[in-house]
């Protein structure tokens, strides 16, 4: 008697927890370094991650539509992109750059890969590798936190 060899794709480990449950358990997990990222570096963090998380909304919904797939905006996946993207970048990236930045992350690495599960990389990391390529010289500005905020 032979036996099958299956061959599935990923995820390999099923469970009856949603992907947006999972998200959202994943953003709440965010809110502490969030908070701690406002603390020392003021309320443009928020501001940043604000744009950025709107940018990934505002990107992946109309790439499903123009694809004529389900909205995947719900499962909160883009908005975890859109804030470890905003954490990922110096608090002085100017927000065009951010947007620039989600574009990439949502459409080139994310949806013409498939998808949420589907993508070769991470894709908020992927973004800021392309911005750091592209913008080299804003990528690295940073701001002292003892000088520049106390002041």
């Amino acid at each position: 008697m032979t036996e099958k060899f299956l061959v599935n794709s990923s995820p390999h480990y099923r469970s009856d927890e949603s992907i947006r449950s999972v998200m959202g358990d994943v953003l709440i997990a965010l809110l502490p370094a969030l908070a701690v990222g406002v603390v020392f570096f003021g309320f443009r963090v928020l501001s940043l991650t604000a744009v950025t998380v709107a940018a990934c909304i505002a990107f992946e919904s109309p790439f499903n539509f123009i694809r004529k797939k389900k909205n995947t905006a719900g499962d909160l996946s883009c908005v975890v992109t859109g804030t470890l993207l905003s954490m990922c970048l110096p608090v002085t990236t100017p927000y065009w750059m951010a947007v620039v930045g989600a574009f990439f992350a949502i459409v080139v690495v994310k949806m013409l890969f498939g998808g949420i599960g589907k993508n070769i990389v991470n894709p908020a990391l992927a973004a800021r590798v392309f911005l750091m390529l592209c913008w080299p010289d804003q990528m690295t500005k940073y701001i002292d936190v003892k000088t520049d905020l106390v002041s």
